[in-house]
C-alpha cells in the first residue's frame, strides 16, 4: 500500500470517529440548551402564575399547561423539571410535555405551580437542527478530506517524480542521477543521501567494469601467446608421445580457461546491463537459425531436433543476449543426449520448452544455474553456460522450471504476461 493511501485511510478512519464524537456531542449540548431555554420559560410562566395568585388570590388552572394547587406546608419539596407525556383523549396519543414542579408561599398559604409545555414543536426543530448539524459536520469532514488529499499529492507530487528518476536512472547510462528539491527539509535530506550514495555506487560500477574488461584482456594475451607456443611445439618432429599429450593437455586447458574468461566477462557485462538494446525478436526464426547453425554439431552426435511452433511467438529482448541464451540451452540439450537419439523443442505465445533423452533425473535441479557446477564430469564443460542463461532470463523476468517425465529431461521457460 503506498503511503499516501494509508495516510488518507487513516485520516478517513479516525475522522469518522471525531466526526461522530462531534456529532452526538454537539447534539447533546443543543439539547441541553433548547431544554434550559424552555426550563426558564416555563419558570417566568411560573413566577406570572406567582404574581397573579398574589394579586388576585386564586388563579383558574388550565390543564394540562398551567396548574395551581393549593397544598399543605407537609407537602412541599424541592423544585424539578423533568420530561413527561399526557393522554390526549381528542387525538387519542400520548404527547409528550417539559414540565416545571415548584412551590409557593402567599399570603400565608402554600401553592404547587405546575407549568408544562408541548415538545411536538421543539422535537420537529430538534429533528431539522440534528440533521441541519449533522449536514454540515458532514460537508465539513467531506471538504476536509478533499483539501488534505489535494495537499498531500502537491507535497508528494516532487518526492514521487523523484522515486520514478530513481527506477528510471542506470549506472551504464553515464548520466548523472538529479533529483528536484521539494521544498521539505525531510525529503531534501533523503535526495543528499541518496545523491551521495548513487555516486558512490556509480564509482563502484565503473571500477568493476573497467577491471572485469581490463582482467580479460590481459588475460587473454599470455594465454593466446600460451596457445601459439604449444601449436609450435606440436610442429616438432623429435617429440614423444608422452610430451604430446603433456602439450596437448596445455593446449585444451589453456583454451577451456579462455573460454572462462571470456564468459566470466559476458558476466559481468549482463550485470552491469550492458545489454539493453531491446527489440522484438521473433524466436521460431531464431531458433531455426541456430539449428541450422548447428548442424555439424549434431551430425557428429547423429542427433536430430524436431522443432514444433504453434504460431509466431514475438518477445522482446536485446538480440545479443537471445543468441547466448538460444545457444546456450540447445547446445546445452545436445551436450547431454546420447547418440542417435534426438532434442524436442516447442514454443508457443506462452512458453519455450526444451527436452532431450536421459537415463534419470537431474540430482540438483536447483545448482544447474550455479557458476562451475556440472552434473556430470564426463561431459566437457566450463559450468558457465547456464550461469549465462539464468542471468539472461532473470533480467526479463522468465520462469523457469525443470522436470524428469518419460526418460525425458524437460527445460520450461515461461513469458512474462
Amino acid at each position: 500500500m503506498k503511503l499516501l493511501s494509508k495516510i488518507n485511510r487513516t485520516y478517513f478512519r479516525y475522522g469518522i470517529l471525531v466526526f461522530l464524537i462531534a456529532d452526538v456531542v454537539i447534539i447533546l449540548m443543543s439539547n441541553f440548551i433548547l431544554k434550559e431555554e424552555i426550563d426558564q420559560q416555563l419558570l417566568l410562566e411560573a413566577e406570572l402564575i406567582a404574581e397573579t395568585v398574589e394579586q388576585k388570590g386564586n388563579f383558574l388552572s388550565v390543564y394540562p399547561t398551567d396548574i395551581v394547587e393549593e397544598i399543605s406546608y407537609s407537602e412541599i419539596s424541592k423544585e424539578t423539571t423533568k420530561d413527561t407525556v399526557i393522554y390526549d383523549s381528542k387525538h387519542d396519543d400520548l404527547v409528550p410535555y417539559r414540565e416545571l414542579s415548584t412551590f409557593k408561599s402567599i399570603n400565608g398559604k402554600h401553592y404547587q405551580i405546575i407549568t408544562r409545555q408541548m415538545l411536538m414543536e421543539f422535537d420537529d426543530i430538534f429533528s431539522l437542527y440534528t440533521a441541519l448539524i449533522s449536514t454540515v459536520l458532514g460537508l465539513i469532514f467531506v471538504l476536509v478530506l478533499l483539501f488534505t488529499q489535494k495537499m498531500n499529492t502537491i507535497l508528494w507530487g516532487t518526492f514521487n517524480k523523484n522515486v520514478d528518476l530513481l527506477k528510471e536512472h542506470s549506472f551504464s547510462s553515464n548520466n548523472q542521477l538529479k533529483l528536484d528539491n521539494t521544498g521539505i527539509d525531510e525529503f531534501d535530506d533523503l535526495n543528499q543521501v541518496l545523491k551521495k550514495m548513487s555516486d558512490r555506487l556509480e564509482k563502484d560500477y565503473l571500477a568493476s567494469k573497467e577491471f572485469s574488461a581490463n582482467a580479460a584482456h590481459e588475460l587473454q594475451t599470455p594465454l593466446s601467446i600460451i596457445r601459439n607456443k604449444c601449436e609450435d611445439l606440436f610442429s616438432y618432429q623429435d617429440l614423444n608421445e608422452k610430451v604430446i599429450n603433456s602439450i596437448h593437455e596445455i593446449y585444451v586447458s589453456t583454451d577451456r580457461l579462455s573460454g572462462i574468461t571470456k564468459a566470466l566477462l559476458l558476466l559481468a557485462k549482463i550485470d552491469h546491463g550492458q545489454f539493453n538494446k531491446n527489440e522484438q525478436i521473433n524466436l521460431n526464426q531464431f531458433i531455426n537459425s541456430k539449428i541450422d547453425s548447428l548442424k555439424e554439431i549434431l551430425e557428429d552426435k547423429n542427433l536430430k531436433i524436431n522443432f514444433h511452433s504453434t504460431g509466431d511467438c514475438i518477445i522482446n529482448i536485446d538480440k545479443r543476449l537471445a543468441n547466448l541464451w538460444i545457444q546456450n540451452i540447445i547446445i546445452n540439450a545436445i551436450k547431454y543426449s546420447p547418440k542417435g537419439d534426438q532434442v524436442n523443442i516447442q514454443v508457443n505465445d506462452k512458453q519455450l520448452s526444451i527436452s532431450n533423452f536421459g537415463e534419470k533425473a537431474i540430482t540438483n535441479p536447483e545448482q544447474i544455474f550455479n557458476r562451475f557446477y556440472k552434473e556430470s564430469e564426463q561431459v566437457g564443460s566450463s559450468g558457465i553456460g547456464l550461469a549465462i542463461v539464468k542471468k539472461i532470463i532473470d533480467h526479463y523476468k522468465i520462469e523457469f522450471e525443470y522436470h524428469f517425465k518419460n526418460s525425458k529431461h524437460v527445460f520450461e521457460y515461461r513469458f512474462p504476461k
